[in-house]
């Protein structure tokens, strides 16, 4: 028997398969996109993206979803230095 334990790399708990996000961030140079120079993928679970305000479940309805999907982009590039930073990323000049 096989167990497999998934882990949300932002609050260390233990969480359901499904119950997981992945985002993967990468850096390329802009003429070179296909080419990652740096990438960095953290699994982050549907409490923690509901803490930022991203909605990460479906309605069923085709419009809410789509609604969602607005606002869940629109949420997600306010909040974009946030998740790095949850995530250990560190800016500096």
């Amino acid at each position: 028997m096989v167990t497999k334990t998934f882990i949300c790399d932002i609050c260390k708990l233990s969480v359901g398969e499904t119950e997981l996000c992945t985002v993967d961030v990468s850096v390329a140079y802009p003429q070179d996109r296909y080419n990652k120079l740096l990438s960095c993928k953290k699994d982050i679970c549907k409490e923690c993206l509901k803490k930022k305000g991203i909605v990460a479940e479906r309605t069923g309805e085709r419009v809410k979803d789509e609604q969602t999907a607005v606002t869940n982009q629109k949420t997600f590039e306010q909040k974009f230095t946030d998740f790095l930073e949850d995530l250990g990323v560190a800016f500096t000049e």
